[in-house]
Parts: structure tokens; sequence; C-alpha cells
């Protein structure tokens, strides 16, 4: 009797267990303990099974970093909607900004400092369309900074579009910077006060965006 072909449903639910599982491995262990074998083993399917969810390594790093900017968007969105005032709300950003790339260690990792694909490089492959789609959403979190940054030139009689875009990459660099610091142990290292320097990147950048 012929295999019973799964709906597009089932599919997709097998994907996000996998992908689950993945983001698990990546979460406990690392960058470096994920592997296609680790997630079959653990997943309890053949590689054969597997790669008919996800072709490669490549498809599965593209469907972590979605899922990860998903996480960072999500959790953005709901800190600033609590917000009242343009300052509040940026301080607001940047504060959750630097507690998720603190407290999700590895995924941070995987999102800023490793040397993997980017979508530029999937151009012209088979991996493209998917590239396109993780490329989009990863948008939402620059485009949603670029607008609170906005909102506070505005606010402060300042700044014109362009200047958000600037602003927004020139504080990512600052914060990304002490984030990597912290996270490696280094700060912890040259400094007697890891969390007061911390905080003290967090003013530095809201004094730069504020003027």
């Amino acid at each position: 009797m012929p295999k019973k072909t799964r709906s597009t449903e089932e599919v997709d639910a097998v994907r996000d267990q996998i992908l689950a599982c993945a983001f698990e491995i990546l979460v406990k262990n690392g960058y470096e303990a994920l592997s296609m074998a680790k997630v079959g083993a653990r997943m309890k399917m053949t590689a054969a099974n597997l790669y008919n969810y996800y072709a490669n390594k490549d498809e599965l790093l593209i469907a972590i970093h979605k899922k990860a900017y998903g996480m960072l968007y999500d959790q953005l969105c709901a800190a600033v909607a609590k917000a009242r005032t343009p300052l509040a709300r940026l301080r607001k950003m940047i504060e959750v900004f630097v507690a998720f790339g603190t407290q999700n260690i590895n995924i941070y990792d995987i999102m800023f400092n490793r040397r993997i694909r980017q979508h530029s490089d999937y151009i012209g492959t088979p991996q493209e369309a998917l590239s396109d789609d993780e490329f989009r959403s990863s948008l939402r979190t620059r485009t949603f900074a670029e607008k609170v940054i906005q909102e506070v030139c505005d606010a402060e009689g300042q700044g014109h579009a362009m200047d958000a875009k600037f602003l927004a990459i020139q504080a990512t660099s600052m914060l990304h910077g002490i984030i990597s610091l912290y996270n490696s142990g280094v700060l912890a290292q040259i400094t007697a006060d890891p969390e007061a320097t911390l905080n003290q990147i967090v003013e530095n950048v809201m004094r730069t965006i504020t003027g």
C-alpha cells in the first residue's frame, strides 16, 4: 500500500519541530554544536528523512535567523508599546536590545557575530526565496529602530529620515561592541563593574541620539 502523502500543514508542523529542536541545541550548546546529524539524532529521524524538510544546513540557519529576529522584534514592540514619550520609547528599545543580547548569548552570536552566509550570498541559489523571506522579516527590526529614533529627532526638533538611519547604525554599533565585550567576559577583565559600564554605554547611546 503506498505511503499517504502528508498535507502542507503536517509538513509545516514537522518543520517547526525540527526548527525548535535546532534552536534548543543552539541555545544550550552554541553554534559549534549545531549540525544536521545532531538535529536528526534528537528528532529520531534518518538523514534522508530530515533532508526532506530542510535540504541542507543553510536552509536551517535561514529559518533560525528568521525565528531569532522575530523574537527580538516582538520583545522590542512589546516594551516600546508601554512607553508614553519618544524618549521613553527610545530607552525601552535600547534596554531591550541589551537585555536580549546579554541574556541570549548563543542566539545573539549567530545573529550578529558569526560569519555565516548572508542574504546577498543566496542570490541565484535554491535558497534565494527562503533568504528573501528571512531578510524581509529581519528588516522589520531595523525599520522599527529607525522609526523610534526618528520620533525622538522630531520631538527634539532635529534631524531628518537619513539621520535616523545613520543614528540607528551608530547606536547598534556602540551597543554591539559593549554586548560582545560583556558576553565574552573581556569586560569583566578590564573594568571592576561590568554592569555599571554597560549601563554607562546605554546612557552614552541615549546622548548620541538625542544630541
